[in-house]
């Protein structure tokens, strides 16, 4: 699964554009402004649009994501940009990171197989300080069948109970599933179901 995944998405990212654009997810821009700087982890990252705003706004970035061809463009992006993000080619399950070592962590449209998503997020969770931030913004299971972007498959879309549940341990600060018009590159495009949350650590 892990080597079909880095494939078509390395098949995904190598060409010359950003198939999902080289601007902050709006969400997370928003979320990310009202917190005091520090460090920074987003899992997923593809080709860095949301690591090198962060990195702008004077982060420290931290990024993974299984395809090469993300890491290369995320990296380009970074240099033309004049910003410095640290990004390995990685699963969830290959992470090294010291345990609460994060200030915010993001994971902006991070879709993973249904039956790793729990153990993902609770694992993400571990690496963030106490007190520090969790944001997501993903596709409900309301996307399905809508043609503005997403996995395709219902057991890879979020519910707010599965987010509930992933993240019990986190105090829940915004729970939110709605529409809304994405504009992402050419694989956000259009009228989508999303699900935003954001959590924080207890102390």
């Amino acid at each position: 699964m892990k080597k079909a995944a880095s494939e078509m998405w390395d098949e995904r990212y190598a060409n010359e554009n950003f198939v999902y654009g080289t601007e902050p997810n709006v969400f997370f821009k928003e979320e990310l402004l009202k917190l005091k700087v520090g460090r920074l982890l987003l899992p997923a990252e593809g080709e860095g649009r949301n690591a090198v705003f962060a990195a702008s706004q004077s982060w420290q970035v931290s990024a993974f994501d299984l395809s090469k061809e993300g890491r290369f463009k995320a990296l380009e992006l970074a240099r033309k940009n004049q910003v410095k993000i640290d990004y390995e080619v990685a699963g969830f399950e290959d992470l090294t990171f010291e345990k609460e070592s994060f200030d915010c962590i993001a994971l902006i449209y991070a879709h993973v197989p249904e039956d790793k998503r729990k153990v993902y997020h609770q694992l993400i969770a571990k690496y963030l300080k106490p007190d520090g931030i969790l944001i997501l913004e993903g596709f409900s299971k309301g996307q399905l069948g809508k043609e503005s972007g997403g996995p395709g498959q219902i057991g890879m879309l979020f519910s707010k109970e599965n987010l509930l549940d992933d993240f019990s341990e986190l105090e829940t600060i915004k729970l939110q599933e709605l529409d809304l018009e994405l504009s992402e590159g050419e694989f956000h495009q259009g009228t989508a179901s999303v699900i935003r949350y954001v959590g924080r650590k207890s102390i």
